[in-house]
């Protein structure tokens, strides 16, 4: 018989949330690079006042202050998270609710969501699949869900063997400690067909990595605290860094992957 293989989650050990002074520029920069393509797709759903809408894994709460605008004071949104910290430091409008909870135990309650959102979350949960049935049972009848994460479509090709080995290596620790999937988001369209939701679109944006962007800073962040449990020599890391400090270097990022669909 096998041997189960115990991971740690998201948060134990790599990006704890009560690490704010670190956490919260590395995602601050994560959402420069994709807020303006996660609220293009948003607007493509006509996200209107008086919506009820939920936010899942929402981080510092980029996107659930976007949608308490969205929906104005008629409406309201409940941003989720196991650790809301980040959020709570900012000036939250009075239709935004922040809850902490595990989502995988939060109480499912009824199908009352007119749109419930996930971005950059499932793909670092083992039970995915699980949990991407679960948001879709929040949803109520003619109601939206969407979620994006990211695939690795372009490190593999990099002409720059130092970022190449890094993204590799990278992918391979976090599947490994946390189970994360760089290829989950690749079929989110088939995904969603299969929990019978309807209407279903697909959106891909690939950030450029440029010196001193946000995606640039992203990774900067997010490799100067894995690095260390990363099977990379320390030469080939420092090769990385400066390559993305260099403002001769283009290249292209991860991959987000968005879908949506109605039910």
């Amino acid at each position: 018989m096998s041997p189960v293989t115990v991971r740690e989650r998201y948060g134990d050990r790599l990006f704890k949330p009560e690490r704010v002074a670190t956490e919260l520029p590395r995602l601050s920069a994560l959402a420069g690079m994709h807020d303006a393509d996660t609220f293009r797709c948003l607007n493509s759903l006509g996200v209107s006042p008086g919506w009820r809408c939920l936010d899942v894994g929402a981080g510092p709460g980029h996107v659930a202050r976007w949608l308490a605008t969205a929906v104005g004071p008629s409406g309201a949104v409940t941003a989720l998270d196991r650790d809301t910290r980040m959020l709570r430091g900012f000036e939250n409008p009075s239709n935004l609710e922040a809850v902490d909870a595990d989502v995988l135990a939060a109480a499912s309650g009824q199908a009352s969501f007119d749109l419930v959102h996930c971005r950059i979350a499932l793909m670092h949960i083992p039970q995915r699949a699980e949990l991407l049935a679960r948001l879709a049972s929040w949803v109520r009848p003619g109601g939206w869900l969407m979620v994006g994460d990211h695939v690795d479509f372009a490190t593999h090709s990099s002409p720059y063997p130092a970022l190449r080995q890094t993204f590799a290596a990278m992918r391979k620790m976090l599947n490994s400690t946390i189970g994360t999937d760089f290829h989950f988001a690749r079929d989110y369209a088939g995904r969603l067909r299969e929990l019978g939701l309807r209407d279903v679109a697909v959106d891909a944006s690939t950030p450029v990595l440029r010196a001193e962007s946000a995606a640039n800073e992203f990774w900067l962040r997010t490799w100067d605290q894995v690095w260390p449990r990363m099977e990379l020599d320390e030469e080939v890391y420092r090769e990385a860094r400066r390559l993305l400090k260099d403002p001769e270097v283009v290249d292209l990022s991860l991959t987000l992957v968005t879908a949506w669909g109605r039910k």
